[in-house]
C-alpha cells in the first residue's frame, strides 16, 4: 500500500531465486504478472493482492514448488484457469485467493 503504479519490472533475474516472499498488495500496478518471477524458486509468498493487473491466469506460478501463497484478488485478470503444465501443480500451497476478478469456467482440482 505504497501508491506505486505502471507496470511491474518484467524482469527478476536468476539472483531473485532465494526470493523467499514478495507482498506488492494495495498499489497501482497494471499490465500482465511477468514470467520471469518464475526465476525466484525459493518463493513461498506471492501477494499481488489489490492492483490493477490484467491478463489470463499466470498458468507458469505452478513452477514455484514452494510456493504456499498465492494472493491476486481484486485484480482485473480475466478468461480460465486451465490447465497446468505439471502433473501435481502448487503442491506446498496453503492460501489461493482469486476473488474480486473476471475468471470464467471451472476450478478443477
Amino acid at each position: 500500500m505504497n501508491g506505486f503504479h505502471g507496470a511491474l519490472p518484467t524482469t527478476f533475474a536468476n539472483g531473485c531465486e532465494y526470493l523467499r516472499s514478495l507482498n506488492l498488495n494495495g498499489n497501482h500496478f497494471d499490465g500482465p504478472v511477468p514470467r520471469s518471477l518464475a526465476n525466484c524458486k525459493s518463493m513461498e509468498v506471492l501477494d499481488l493482492g489489490n492492483n490493477d493487473l490484467n491478463g489470463a491466469f499466470p498458468q507458469w506460478l505452478d513452477s514455484l514448488s514452494e510456493l504456499q501463497v498465492l494472493v491476486l484478488k481484486s485484480n482485473r485478470f480475466r478468461g480460465p484457469i486451465g490447465t497446468f503444465g505439471t502433473k501435481a501443480p502448487f503442491p506446498k500451497l496453503r492460501i489461493f485467493d482469486i476473488s474480486q476478478n473476471n475468471f470464467t469456467g471451472l476450478l478443477q482440482e
